[in-house]
């Protein structure tokens, strides 16, 4: 399950943003001896962590600064995940979300 690193730890958080605006956020770790990252992202960018170490993810903020004024998305939330991949998502008109991204071309079984 998740991203494990072969030398130890998880691979660093990434977050894919697909909106058209730009967006800014905290990425939070369950334990208190791992330290929040504060991220911005352009707009269909990508932000990666500098490190991460073997903290647990257990939330994902994102405001997304849109022409209407800043919008919170929903956030993603775990009780603790090693997965590393992420998504802002637009899902209506001013409604954002922060979403794990499944499934990748490596990962595809063929039929």
């Amino acid at each position: 399950m998740g991203n494990r690193r072969p030398t130890g730890g998880y691979d660093p958080v990434q977050i894919y943003n697909s909106t058209p605006f730009n967006a800014y956020g905290t990425v939070e770790y369950a334990s208190i001896f791992c330290s929040n990252d504060r991220y911005s992202v352009q707009r269909e960018g990508t932000w990666q962590a500098s490190g991460r170490g073997v903290c647990l993810l257990t939330r994902i903020t994102a405001t997304v600064i849109t022409p209407s004024g800043n919008i919170e998305a929903e956030p993603y939330t775990s009780s603790g995940t090693s997965y590393s991949q992420f998504a802002i998502i637009q899902v209506g008109p001013n409604q954002f979300r922060v979403t794990r991204v499944v499934g990748s071309a490596r990962h595809r079984r063929k039929c």
